[in-house]
């Protein structure tokens, strides 16, 4: 595959917490100039909310029929409107959520999987429209069209997505203060008030049901344990993390642990290493074996480690991901991400991407304020006016207000907890607590090879330091970025194995 291989990442901003924790300020190697203005769709996603007029609970269903996993199906589109509170316990905001039920034989019975992206401050719609709604968005630019969706999961669960306040048409009301729904603990409470009032609404309570999360909404979904936990709701029957950003990974030297296959990974993709014969798979395997013994002993052991020694690792660190062996002396055998994406292709003149590292862009022609400048992130703007006309026309919805696909602002002002920052917040152990009161969960974790956002061996290593281990879950990797189901071939993989999972629960 050519190096300059475009990737059009309508949810990159999923992830954009890790992206600033990681990118800003900038490293010295930086080559853009930070005084640079933002992008005007940066500007955009940061405009004030609008407000709804007042507190509803409109319920619209249409009727659909489609082909999903090889199964013609008649569904209903539910589009549902849910009143959720502030700690004051008023009504502050509605959050909508788009469902499809099938009409199934033992449908009151099928598992209902309840989906959600990330930010904090984006809305569902990319797991919605490109991955496994019923109806996914197709091209790019002026070609980008809506097609049926032969990935949806429809066929083996009810699907609903569900946008968190001040995302999507989800908005505060006039005249409450919804300031605590922008917040790690009370985004999680209103989301999961959202999936029980649903399923009780649709008369599924009996049904096996499962939280689907991506990046932030990894977070989410385990800080949604701890709420249903805390309010003593039923704790799902699943969990299915997307590119988990789930913390644990701040300490000097388990992140340099975990980020160094991913980054071998990208180096093995652009052939910037000898790959001698071996697959991505085989060079991450080897890269992370040694990442987790050699490499941690040497950063364990910082200036005592001898010199001689410090050469050797120093020359296999290179040889796996392919910066100057020189280079990663002199910092000490220590990993920068910026660095990496700066300095892998700089004879070339090239930079590569963070939420996918196969994507590159002249250097030169990065001319946009960090983090916006990876070239693999395009703020998920240019497919906006499809997603409204999709829920208008076809849904029946009349959105209140311009649909907010992403919504920077709260985004900016997060509340972590007190004396908590994005990179402090452990949600890991929230999930150990919940498998412990409930053994029989099904966990499934995703990842891809080349997304340096939320390296795959970060998230497992927050598992397993909660004690979650191997045994506990189905982990799968696949060749992509950050969000899976950007790649088609990889998609096809992916929604087979959720499949697989979604039978389980």
């Amino acid at each position: 595959m050519s190096a300059k291989k475009t990737v059009f990442m309508r949810s990159s901003l999923l992830a954009l917490a890790p992206v600033l924790a990681t990118l800003l300020p900038a490293a010295p190697l930086l080559a853009q100039d930070e005084s640079l203005p933002m992008p005007p769709v940066f500007l955009k996603a940061m405009e004030p909310m609008v407000e709804r007029a007042a507190v509803s609970r409109k319920v619209v269903v249409t009727r659909h029929k489609g082909e999903f996993g090889g199964r013609k199906l008649a569904y209903d589109a539910i589009v549902s409107e849910t009143p959720v509170q502030n700690a004051k316990g008023e009504a502050a905001a509605v959050v909508v959520t788009y469902a499809y039920v099938a009409h199934d034989a033992g449908s009151a019975r099928r598992p209902v999987l309840f989906v959600f992206n990330g930010g904090p401050g984006a809305s569902s719609s990319p797991l919605h429209m490109n991955a496994f709604g019923p109806r996914r968005i197709v091209g790019k630019g002026e070609g980008a069209h809506m097609e049926n969706n032969p990935h949806s999961l429809l066929d083996v669960a009810d699907l609903v997505f569900i946008d968190p306040p001040g995302t999507g048409a989800s908005m505060p009301v006039k005249g409450a203060d919804a300031t605590s729904l922008f917040s790690v603990s009370g985004d999680a409470t209103a989301v999961a008030q959202v999936v029980q009032t649903w399923r009780q609404a649709n008369g599924r309570t009996e049904a096996p049901f499962a939280l689907l999360g991506e990046s932030y909404g990894t977070a989410r979904a385990l800080a949604m344990l701890d709420a249903e936990s805390k309010a003593k709701l039923p704790l799902p029957d699943g969990v299915a993390l997307f590119s988990l950003s789930l913390g644990d990974n701040d300490g000097p030297v388990i992140s340099d642990v975990s980020l160094l296959p991913t980054l071998a990974a990208v180096a093995w993709y652009h052939q910037a290493i000898d790959r001698k014969g071996t697959t991505v798979e085989q060079h991450f395997a080897a890269a992370r074996a040694f990442a987790e013994n050699d490499y941690a002993r040497a950063l364990i052991a910082g200036a005592s480690l001898p010199e001689a020694e410090r050469a050797k690792v120093a020359a296999r660190i290179s040889a796996l991901i392919g910066l100057p062996a020189a280079t990663l002396e002199k910092d000490g055998l220590q990993l920068d991400r910026q660095g990496f994406m700066l300095g892998l292709l700089s004879a070339k003149g090239l930079r590569t991407g963070q939420l996918d590292g196969r994507v590159t862009r002249a250097v030169a022609e990065s001319n946009m304020h960090p983090p916006f400048d990876d070239p693999s992130m395009t703020l998920g703007a240019e497919t906006g006016h499809l997603i409204a006309d999709y829920i208008g026309k076809d849904l029946g919805y009349a959105l209140p207000s311009a649909y907010r696909t992403l919504n920077l602002g709260i985004n900016f002002k997060w509340d972590w907890g007190r004396g908590e920052v994005y990179r402090t917040v452990r949600f890991a152990p929230f999930l150990a607590k919940a498998l412990a009161d409930k053994p029989g969960m099904k966990l499934m974790t995703v990842g891809g090879y080349y997304d340096i956002t939320t390296p795959v061996a970060a998230g497992q290593f927050a598992l397993d330091h909660a004690g979650i281990g191997p045994e506990h879950r189905t982990s799968k990797t696949y060749a992509a970025g950050h969000s899976v189901f950007e790649d088609e071939g990889e998609l096809t993989r992916f929604a087979t194995d959720m499949r697989a999972w979604a039978k389980t629960l």
